[in-house]
């Protein structure tokens, strides 16, 4: 199970970003639930700043740290929660990373 909640922060001076905040397990449909509202904000508001917060994430199929590296490649901000999601993060960053290298 997942909880994505979409949030749109709003700064004093008008500029919007969006925030994905996840809770859960990322794995199997969870990993397309994802997806599909990254994109939705991506086509609804395209240019915004997508923030992804691994707030409460306990585990990331490899298909979640795929479509992750994918984001975070694309522009989207990530950044942990905790201990467990920062080690998340660490292997989505290394994956994009390498990801890039071997283009």
């Amino acid at each position: 199970m997942l909880r994505i909640t979409d949030i749109l922060y709003m700064t004093a001076d008008g500029r919007a970003t969006w925030m994905l905040r996840l809770e859960g397990t990322l794995k199997d449909e969870w990993v397309r639930e994802l997806r599909r509202a990254w994109r939705r904000i991506r086509e609804a508001e395209p240019g915004v700043p997508i923030r992804v917060e691994l707030a409460d994430v306990r585990f990331v199929d490899p298909a979640g740290k795929v479509l992750l590296a994918e984001m975070y490649r694309d522009g989207v901000e990530i950044v942990a929660g905790d201990c467990l999601a920062a080690v998340i993060l660490d292997d989505i960053v290394e994956r994009s990373t390498r990801d890039r290298r071997a283009r």
